[in-house]
C-alpha cells in the first residue's frame, strides 16, 4: 500500500478551544499573559470560522475570574474554565481558590508555563527575560492543598488527553478545581486530534440497608432535626426535603449556603440552636460545619446521621464530629428513597406520634418567626440592619438571584430574605469578596434574570471591585450589589470584645485595625467604572432605590447601593 502521508492537525491551542467548548464550557474567564497567546490566536479562528468554542470573558484580575466561574457553575450546573498567566497569575487566584474548594466547584484552572526552549527555531520559544522570573521550581504546589487533580502538558499531542482527564475528576465527587499547565510550545504545536469525553462517575446512591437504618432511626425518634448546608445545590432535592420533614413533623435547620427549604414553611428554623441541643437524632445533609460546639451542639446520647458525598471531609483535618452512622450519597438521589423507606414504616402509632409533633413543632417554630418579624420592625438600633434587609426584602423581584456575603449581618439576611431555591447563593466559607465577583458569573449564566449582590462594606473591598465592575460592564453582564455598610471589618472587630470584654481596645473603643472610616463613597466608584449607585441611610428609602438599580440594569449598568448601617 505503500507510505502512508502522516495526518496533519491543528495545533493543540486549537484542539483546546474545541474540547472546552465539547465539554460544555459556555463562557472562558481569562486574564491573559504572554503565555496565552496561542489561545486568544485559536479563539480568533473559532469566532472567525464559526467553530464551536466558549466565550472569552476578559477579568482584569484573576479573583474575579474564578469568583465569576462560580456564580456561573452555582446557577447553571456546567463545568466551568478559567485561564491565567503563569505563577503570578496562579497565585493572584488567591482565596477565590478557598471558595471553589469548599463549594465543590469542577472548574479547571489552565495556567501558562514558562517556556522551555530557547532556540529561535522552536515556536513559542523564550523571548523576554520574564520567562526566567516567572519560573518556579514546582509552580502546582500552589493548588495542591485546593485542588483535586495537577498536571502539565509536556506536548502538544498529549493536550486532548489531558483537558478530559482534568474535566472528568473536577466532575466526580466530591467535585473540585483541577489544574492544568500550559507551555506556550506545547500549545503551538500539532495536537493529536479532538480526544475522547471522558465521563465523571454517575452519582453515588444510598446503601440500602443503611437508608434503612438511617429511616428506623429517623421514625422512632422523640426530637429529630434536619441540619442541612447545600442540599439546595440541586434544587430537585428541595421537594424531596420538604416531604420527609413534613411526614415527620420534623424542624429543619438550614445553614443557608444555598436555599434548601423554603423559608417560610412551617417546619423551617432557621438557625434555632436549642432544638438541635434537645434533639435525640440529628440528621445531616450536604453540610460542612454542622454545629459550633461552643455555640450550641446535641447531647453525648443523641443518634447523629449523615447523607453526603463527602462524609469525611478529609480536607478538614480536624473534622471530627460524633457521626454514628454515615451513607457516602448524592442527596437528590437519597431523599426520595428515604422519604419511600419511611412511608414504608409509617403504622398507625408512628403517624399519629409525627403529627402531633408536627402541631407542636409548627406553633414553636411559628413563634420564632414572629420574633424575626418584630425585630425588622424595632427601634433598637441593632435591628437596624434587620429592618433594612426587610425592606430589600419586600422591593425584590420574585425572579431576582441573589448573592449573599453579609458575614456578621448573615443571620438577619437568613431571617429576612426570603428567595425560593435556585434563587439565593452564599458560600459558606471564609474567603472574602465573592459576592460581586460572583454576580459577573451568574449574569452571564441567567441574563434575563436580575442578579443582586448583597455584601458588607468588608467584603466588598475584598471583591476587587474595580475589576468586577469594569469586567460586568465590558461582558454585557452588570448587576447590582447592595453594601451594609458599618464601616468597619466587623469579622474582625468582635472577637476583640469577645476575648477581651473590658480590655484596652474595648474600654477605649479603639479599634484602629478594623475601622473602613472615613468610608470610601462607593457611588463614585461605580460611576468610574461606567455604572450608577444610590445612597440609602433609611429602609423607607430602599424599595425606590433598588428599583431605580434594577432598570440601571436592564439599561446594561451596574449599580451599587450603600445602605449605611449605624455602627
Amino acid at each position: 500500500m505503500g507510505n502512508q502521508p502522516a495526518a496533519v492537525f491543528p495545533s493543540a491551542a486549537s484542539e483546546l478551544v474545541h474540547a472546552l467548548a465539547d465539554e460544555g464550557v459556555q463562557h472562558l474567564f481569562i486574564n491573559p499573559g504572554t503565555d496565552t497567546a496561542p489561545v486568544q490566536e485559536a479563539l480568533a479562528a473559532a469566532r472567525r470560522d464559526g467553530t464551536p468554542h466558549p466565550r472569552a470573558v476578559l477579568c482584569i484580575h484573576e479573583f474575579v475570574a474564578l469568583s465569576a466561574a462560580m456564580g456561573h457553575h452555582f446557577v447553571s450546573g456546567t463545568p466551568q474554565a478559567v485561564m491565567v498567566h503563569v505563577d503570578a497569575g496562579t497565585l493572584n487566584l488567591g482565596g477565590a481558590l478557598h471558595n471553589a474548594q469548599r463549594n465543590r466547584v469542577p472548574v479547571v484552572v489552565f495556567a501558562g508555563r514558562s517556556p522551555y526552549a530557547t532556540a529561535e527555531d522552536v515556536p513559542g520559544h523564550r523571548n523576554s527575560p520574564i520567562h526566567w522570573q516567572q519560573e518556579q521550581l514546582d509552580q502546582q504546589a500552589v493548588l495542591r492543598a485546593f485542588g483535586k487533580w495537577t498536571m502539565e502538558v509536556p506536548r502538544g499531542r498529549e493536550l486532548g488527553g489531558i483537558v478530559r482527564r482534568a474535566f472528568q475528576v473536577a466532575q466526580s465527587d466530591p467535585k473540585g478545581p483541577a489544574y492544568v499547565m500550559l507551555p506556550r510550545e506545547a500549545l503551538m504545536e500539532p495536537g493529536a486530534g479532538l480526544a475522547r469525553h471522558l465521563r465523571p462517575p454517575r452519582a453515588a446512591a444510598p446503601d440500602p440497608a443503611a437508608l434503612a437504618e438511617v429511616a428506623r432511626s429517623l421514625a422512632d425518634a422523640d426530637r429529630p432535626v434536619i441540619v442541612t448546608g447545600r442540599t439546595g445545590a440541586r434544587p430537585a432535592a428541595v421537594e424531596a426535603l420538604v416531604q420527609v420533614a413534613e411526614l415527620l413533623g420534623c424542624p429543619v435547620l438550614d445553614h443557608r449556603d444555598r436555599l434548601n427549604f423554603p423559608p417560610r414553611h412551617p417546619l423551617y428554623a432557621g438557625d434555632t440552636p436549642e432544638l438541635l441541643r434537645e434533639a435525640d437524632v440529628v440528621l445531616l445533609l450536604d453540610v460542612e460545619v454542622p454545629w459550633v460546639p461552643a455555640h450550641a451542639e446535641p447531647s453525648a446520647d443523641a443518634v447523629v446521621l449523615q447523607i453526603d458525598v463527602d462524609p469525611v471531609k478529609a480536607t478538614m483535618p480536624s473534622w471530627s464530629y460524633p457521626v454514628d452512622l454515615a451513607l457516602t450519597a448524592d442527596t437528590a438521589l437519597a431523599l426520595p428513597l428515604l422519604e419511600a423507606e419511611l412511608r414504608r414504616l409509617a403504622t398507625a402509632g408512628r403517624e399519629g406520634r409525627w403529627g402531633t409533633r408536627r402541631e407542636q413543632v409548627t406553633q414553636r417554630l411559628a413563634d420564632v418567626r414572629q420574633g424575626w418579624e418584630e425585630m425588622a420592625r424595632s427601634d433598637e438600633p441593632s435591628s437596624a440592619v434587620d429592618a433594612m434587609l426587610e425592606a430589600l426584602n419586600r422591593a425584590l423581584p420574585t425572579e431576582a438571584i441573589v448573592l449573599e456575603e453579609a458575614v456578621t449581618n448573615r443571620a438577619a439576611v437568613t431571617r429576612q430574605v426570603v428567595r425560593d431555591p435556585g434563587f439565593y447563593y452564599g458560600t459558606g466559607s471564609p474567603a472574602l469578596g465573592w459576592a460581586t465577583a460572583g454576580a459577573l458569573g451568574v449574569k452571564l449564566a441567567k441574563p434575563d434574570s436580575p442578579v443582586v449582590a448583597v455584601c458588607g462594606d468588608g467584603s466588598f473591598n475584598f471583591s476587587v471591585p474595580t475589576a468586577a465592575l469594569w469586567s460586568a460592564q465590558k461582558a454585557g453582564a452588570p448587576f447590582v450589589t447592595v453594601i451594609l455598610n458599618n464601616r468597619a471589618y466587623r469579622a474582625s472587630k468582635l472577637p476583640v470584645q469577645r476575648l477581651y470584654p473590658g480590655g484596652a481596645a474595648d474600654a477605649e473603643d479603639s479599634f484602629p485595625e478594623t475601622e473602613l472610616s472615613p468610608s470610601p463613597d462607593y457611588v463614585q466608584l461605580a460611576r468610574a467604572y461606567g455604572g450608577d449607585g444610590e445612597v440609602v441611610t433609611h429602609p423607607k428609602e430602599l424599595a425606590a432605590a433598588l428599583e431605580r438599580c434594577l432598570d440601571r440594569q436592564s439599561e446594561g449598568l451596574c449599580s451599587v447601593i450603600d445602605a449605611q448601617l449605624p455602627t
